[in-house]
């Protein structure tokens, strides 16, 4: 915190020194509780992660140890139910 004419200025830097967020406050107290819920916020959400694109989920046939199920798109329905005889 830094005393700035009537305000107090709050920073919350990282470890290299870097500026990661600051405001300003009216009173000492108020300054410290933003500074302190600025980074409790920033320690919640955690370290940013890279974008990475996105990959499919469907691997190809070759590679894919399941057992699939058979494919049972040409079965149809039959003309009548079934009856006990």
């Amino acid at each position: 915190m830094i005393k700035r004419r009537r305000n107090y200025e709050w920073q919350v830097r990282d470890q290299d020194g870097a500026l990661l967020m600051r405001g300003r406050e009216r009173t000492r107290p108020a300054a410290r509780y933003q500074g302190y819920r600025a980074l409790f916020m920033m320690l919640a959400v955690g370290p940013p992660r890279p974008i990475e694109p996105r990959r499919p989920k469907v691997r190809p046939e070759q590679q894919s140890t399941r057992k699939t199920a058979p494919d049972l798109a040409h079965l149809q329905r039959p003309a009548r139910p079934f009856t006990l005889d």
